[in-house]
């Protein structure tokens, strides 16, 4: 009995070690359905059939098959189920039928032959159980589904994969809006400085001054960008107000290091320090509204034989800029707006509304500088054409992203607000000519050759090395004159001459919707009445040259004012200009304000010498330089 009972015992522990190890097995086998059904990636028939063909092996080891194969032969040898007795029987049955006919065509050699056959085959029988039947038939069923499984576990993967999407791009909206909060936050906090700006002393523009480059400062770069556009105009400001503005156009407060890393990353899948030698994320060269400059080598030709590092500039974009712009333009215009609750009169609903129409055109001028890449390309074309034109340059663009540039590295170039601090009063005034020279000729080849020039030419955007050279950078934004230099060359000749009527259908003729304009006419040739009586401007008449002597230099640089300034003056009655010609005058505006600060101090007569001087000169020089470029160009680079 003893001994029974410990016999018993070793076959239920075995028997539960291999139930244990079977599902074990199974476990794993089909471990790999879950890894098919998790991979990114489509599922293959061959990948399909491989884990299925594991799973049935497995299967059909585990110990219940062999339970149920003892079971099936018990119930076989008590006729329960068919077995080899009852097949042979009906073997015999069906051949001793066929055989005895008469019309018999199997002749008996071969019926004999057939059965030696049949009892050898039949003396070792394997007959499968009832499980390896059933996983025999499962399995033939599965193999012919494979396919439509496949398929439907791809489209349930399609299915995951935009679920996920779907998902991660509303995480990303919560995010922007997140962060979005933050900006509004913060600009809207900065409009507390404009109470603060109020409440100063009106005379005391140091104060004033300060306020409004913390105002400034603290919007950030919507604000300091058109700082930079007031800075250029610093001609029409108290000086203590243009240089607070003036700091804008250089030095502005750099982005981070992790920024500046986060942006190499993104651009180019790898590290600043595994892309360049000597980059410093945290000493920029350079700091403005829309990147911060940086100095580095890099290898630009890695298949070269000879590996050179090549010096360059790294113009690195400051990260959610659109989201800067677009919320920078909706506080303007949400506290132009709501000052109609405080501030309400008939008369300044017109103007008001001209202020939220004209700062949906502001913002939408600047927005082109946000495109690295589409700068790339500006600046390449420009760079070209300055090796046909003479005394200006354009550094060459080595790579773009969408948030850097690599470009050729100016040795030795500083802005031009600080181009001539160290030299001498007398090597400062000739250098500044020089450049100023050029300055011009650069301009009339711009305007004179290729009907396009820089958007936003500021002292900032203005480099000159030690030899005097002149460079053109940041080429976020150009003006294309080819379809508005002639309506606006008009406009400035009508201004010039203070011929009303001309001036209005000017303005007529650059308004945003010209019919709806025109039909206000008269409304158009009173406010610009209003503003020629308020700025002293009369017509020349046929004695024009008599009345331009009589006014002398500061006339004619009225009516050159008037000229920049009547069309925003219209727009604020609530005529909406379009804005291709306020880009054109905010950049004739930051042009003009370059060429004028480079005069600063100096004698207006040299200026005027200057001028001449170029004028006489430029066709002469322009199709010396033009031909000397297209020889440059076409011939053969010799190589040693």
């Amino acid at each position: 009995v003893v001994l029974s009972l410990v016999s018993s015992t070793k076959n239920a522990l075995k028997a539960t070690r291999d139930v244990t190890t079977g599902l074990s097995g199974i476990y794993q086998a089909t471990s790999g359905v879950s890894e098919l059904l998790n991979q990114p990636e489509y599922i293959t028939e061959d990948q399909l059939h491989g884990v299925v063909t594991e799973i049935f092996e497995i299967l059909s080891q585990h110990p219940v098959m062999g339970t149920l194969r003892d079971a099936t032969s018990q119930m076989r040898e008590w006729n329960i189920l068919p077995n080899e007795k009852t097949t042979e029987d009906l073997i015999h049955s069906l051949i001793e039928r066929a055989s005895g006919s008469e019309n018999t065509l199997v002749p008996q050699p071969v019926v004999d032959e057939f059965w030696r056959f049949f009892n050898e085959l039949a003396s070792e029988p394997e007959l499968n159980g009832l499980g390896e039947i059933g996983l025999d038939v499962v399995r033939i069923i599965v193999e012919a589904y494979e396919p439509f499984i496949v398929k439907v576990l791809n489209q349930l993967k399609d299915i995951r994969r935009s679920r996920d999407e779907q998902l991660r791009q509303m995480q990303n909206n919560v995010q922007v809006i997140r962060d979005d909060l933050v900006i509004f936050r913060r600009q809207i906090r900065a409009l507390r400085h404009i109470k603060t700006f109020f409440q100063a002393d009106p005379e005391d523009y140091r104060a004033q001054a300060t306020i409004i480059a913390d105002m400034v400062r603290e919007f950030g770069p919507f604000f300091i960008k058109i700082a930079q556009v007031a800075a250029a105009n610093s001609d029409f400001l108290p000086e203590e107000i243009s240089e607070a503005l003036e700091v804008f156009q250089e030095d502005v407060e750099p982005m981070t290091a992790e920024e500046v890393e986060r942006a190499v990353v993104e651009c180019f899948g790898q590290s600043a320090d595994q892309r360049y030698y000597g980059f410093d994320a945290e000493n920029p060269l350079k700091s403005g509204s829309i990147a911060s400059v940086y100095v580095a080598h890099r290898v630009l030709d890695p298949n070269a034989r000879q590996k050179l590092l090549t010096p360059l500039v790294i113009k690195v974009g400051r990260h959610n800029l659109e989201r800067e712009f677009l919320i920078g333009k909706t506080v303007i215009k949400v506290a132009i707006l709501t000052s109609q609750y405080w501030a309400p009169h008939s008369k300044l609903a017109p103007f008001l509304k001209s202020w939220l129409d004209q700062t949906d055109v502001f913002v939408e001028g600047f927005k082109e500088e946000l495109d690295f890449e589409q700068e790339a390309v500006n600046q390449s074309r420009f760079a070209k054409r300055a090796d046909y034109s003479n005394g200006w340059k354009v550094p060459r663009v080595y790579s773009s992203r969408r948030r850097v540039i690599e470009m050729e590295l100016i040795e030795n170039a500083t802005g031009l607000n600080k181009a001539f601090a160290s030299l001498s009063k007398r090597d400062s005034r000739r250098t500044r000519r020089k450049v100023a020279r050029a300055y011009l000729h650069a301009l009339l080849s711009h305007t004179l050759f290729y009907r396009e020039f820089h958007g936003d030419l500021h002292q900032g955007n203005i480099l000159v090395n030690d030899r005097a050279d002149l460079f053109f950078v940041d080429w976020g934004n150009s003006v294309d004159l080819s379809d508005i230099w002639l309506p606006a060359l008009v406009y400035v000749a009508a201004v010039v001459r203070g011929d009303v009527k001309a001036v209005t259908k000017s303005v007529i003729k650059m308004s945003a919707d010209p019919v709806a304009t025109g039909a206000k006419r008269r409304e158009i040739e009173k406010a610009v009445e209003k503003v020629f009586a308020e700025a002293g401007v009369k017509p020349l008449g046929k004695t024009f040259a008599l009345t331009l002597a009589r006014e002398g230099e500061e006339g004619i640089k009225k009516r050159l004012e008037m000229a920049m300034n009547l069309a925003a003056a219209i727009g604020r009655q609530g005529f909406a200009i379009q804005g291709s010609y306020l880009h054109l005058g905010r950049s004739l505006t930051a042009m003009i304000g370059s060429y004028m600060g480079l005069y600063r101090g100096l004698s207006r007569v040299d200026m005027v010498t200057d001028a001449m001087q170029v004028f006489l000169r430029f066709p002469t020089v322009a199709s010396f330089s033009y031909f000397k470029g297209v020889t440059k160009n076409r011939m053969p680079r010799l190589s040693f």
